[in-house]
């Protein structure tokens, strides 16, 4: 090969014509004899960084962009391409520090200015990737793009109508992939308003047109497990599949769909599948962690075992440290588990650190709320009855649920969040009642009785009591260090105060003594449901609960396992099993890790 511009060139058409007909190991011998030969330049080091990003050889594409940057420091592109594999990374400060110091070079570049957009959105810091996606779109009015992302940044920040303007303005022909983007994000502003309908329509509509897309059947997946249609979910993603059979988002969401469903064998499955394939898949090894022990598949478990997590990315480093603490746990080797649940919780912190201020602030501000005394005359009682179900995550909230949801007359909501997002939409009590029983029709208007188990409505009991005559509120508690230690635990995505033993502990003193207040304030409309003396005497516990509901007595409710509901809660698998007391007391096994706290629970210790 002769050392020069022309020739490199040359072979870097040759090298695309081959990685674009599917040659992959030919293309990449005609690049690594060039980079071998240290022919450097620029369009060889995007070129070869482009293909080893495409292969999804990440840690190669990421140093040929590095020494891109290094040879030629006055390219852009070197260091967009190098911020989105760190964005890839989950190294999201080094992602933004790269972008800015292209923007130290180029001030005015619309492209820098929209994957900054994109890192800032990815981190939910949303101001800043509005400031950065205007900025994009003020130096190129035109393009379409900027105007797609900044429609899904209003959309994350619950501004919908903001964002539907956006989109409906957008000029875009009807088979092109502007169009394709336009209503996928129509359908999720669609989603959020709980339309369900209409997002299916939506998304089905699409389906015609680009049959080809892969995201399409994750969305409408995404959809049915939202609107808790897991068989439609399964139908659409077994299509999904067929079509892409090697594209591990559709069949992990398969996994969960079967999880949740009770299907847990056909779960643990898909799971294996997905690791045999892409035997480095935090994802799967963590949910299988919380199901199965490997016992049939010891390559898998010595692969798990052998992983060193502290050079991983952050999210990686996250769901292997759970995977491996649940393995050790099982295992009973509970100073093991214990320094990986460590490493997983600290690292999620970094990322995302404890949201207990928020929680405390809106329980505080709820709780000294000036409530005008007429809304009991004033209020309207409804034919409905709610029963909210509140305390701590992993109380025993979903066992209790499942036992609620054996009456025929009762539909379970989950853990939604119909009261927050209300009290957000208006200040005026008597539309937030309105607005909260508009959004339980959407989800079943035959029902009279309907469970709300988000645990985190203890925070707006007054609420509860002035606006809903006919409704009861349920506290589940559970020994408090076995719940302390297990929500520690557990892997929770949107509860950040679940990482740091400190604020779960301030969290769970606080909800007991406003819990004790309300009990005194709002008597008979409380009710004290103890998980550890259900598991020790169910028949009794749970006897004494319906009564109390006024119901009628069925021996069904002594059998919550053979419920056929779908479950969405960290405790899916473990709801199917009949009620035992198996991890009463649990905590003892973690008294080191939870020595700084116990002494907090006398009575327990």
């Amino acid at each position: 090969m002769e050392e020069n511009s022309l020739e490199v060139t040359k072979y870097i058409q040759i090298a695309r014509k081959n990685f674009e007909e599917g040659n992959i190991y030919q293309a990449n011998e005609i690049y690594r004899k060039l980079i071998n030969q240290k022919i450097y330049t620029y369009e060889l080091l995007i070129s070869y960084g482009i293909f080893n990003k495409e292969i999804n050889n990440l840690k190669i594409a990421k140093n040929i962009f590095i020494l891109s940057i290094k040879k030629y420091p006055s390219k852009i592109n070197s260091y967009i391409l190098l911020a989105e594999i760190l964005r890839k990374e989950n190294k999201f400060n080094d992602a933004l520090r790269t972008l800015n110091a292209a923007k130290k070079i180029e001030k005015l570049n619309s492209d820098i200015d929209y994957n900054l957009s994109i890192t800032y959105k990815t981190i939910k810091l949303f101001k800043e990737a509005i400031l950065s996606i205007d900025s994009a779109i003020k130096e190129k009015p035109e393009n379409q793009i900027y105007k797609i992302l900044k429609a899904d940044i209003l959309i994350d920040c619950f501004q919908d109508e903001k964002a539907k303007e956006i989109l409906l303005d957008l000029k875009v022909e009807k088979d092109s992939f502007f169009y394709f983007q336009r209503e996928i994000l129509i359908s999720k502003i669609l989603i959020n308003q709980k339309k369900f309908k209409l997002a299916e329509e939506t998304l089905l509509e699409l389906r015609k047109l680009f049959s080809k897309q892969k995201i399409l059947y994750l969305n409408l997946s995404d959809l049915y497990f939202k609107n808790k249609e897991l068989k439609k979910g399964i139908a659409i993603l077994k299509e999904g599949i067929k079509n892409f059979p090697k594209f591990i988002p559709l069949r992990f969401n398969l996994a969960i769909m079967y999880r949740n469903l009770g299907l847990i064998e056909l779960s643990i499955k898909t799971h294996i599948e997905i690791l045999l394939d892409d035997q480095f898949n935090s994802n799967s090894f963590y949910e299988l962690s919380t199901m199965y022990d490997f016992s049939s598949h010891n390559e898998l478990l010595e692969t798990l075992l052998n992983i060193e997590i502290e050079k991983l990315p952050s999210k990686q480093k996250i769901y292997f440290g759970y995977s491996k603490a649940n393995i050790y746990h099982q295992n009973k080797e509970y100073k093991k588990s214990a320094y990986f649940l460590k490493i997983a919780n600290e690292e999620k912190l970094k990322i995302q650190p404890s949201d207990i201020k928020r929680k405390l602030n809106t329980g505080e501000y709820y709780r000294n709320l000036k409530i005008d005394e007429n809304l009991n005359i004033n209020r309207i009682t409804d034919s409905y009855r709610y029963l909210f179900i509140v305390g701590m995550p992993r109380c025993g909230s979903t066992l209790l649920e499942s036992i609620l949801s054996l009456n025929p007359e009762v539909k379970d909501l989950g853990e939604v969040s119909f009261l927050e997002e209300s009290l957000q939409k208006t200040n005026d009590l008597l539309k937030v009642k309105n607005i909260y029983s508009e959004k339980v029709k959407l989800i079943n208007s035959e029902k009279k009785i309907f469970t709300d188990k988000n645990l985190f409505n203890f925070l707006y009991c007054p609420v509860i009591f002035n606006l809903f005559p006919n409704a009861r509120i349920i506290h589940c508690t559970r020994n408090p260090l076995d719940n302390i230690l297990s929500i520690y635990r557990t892997n929770f995505l949107n509860q950040s105060f679940s990482s740091s033993l400190k604020d779960i502990t301030d969290l769970y003193l606080y909800q007991m003594k406003l819990m004790h207040e309300y009990k005194n304030k709002f008597n008979s409309m409380i009710y004290s449901y103890e998980h550890d003396k259900v598991a020790k005497n169910p028949e009794e516990n749970i006897k004494y609960l319906i009564n109390w509901l006024d119901w009628e007595w069925s021996e069904n409710y002594l059998s919550p396992q053979k419920s056929k509901r779908s479950v969405f809660t960290a405790s899916s698998a473990q709801v199917r099993k009949k009620i035992n007391s198996h991890s009463s007391g649990y905590w003892k096994n973690y008294e080191d890790l939870l020595k700084p706290i116990s002494e907090l629970f006398p009575k327990y210790n």
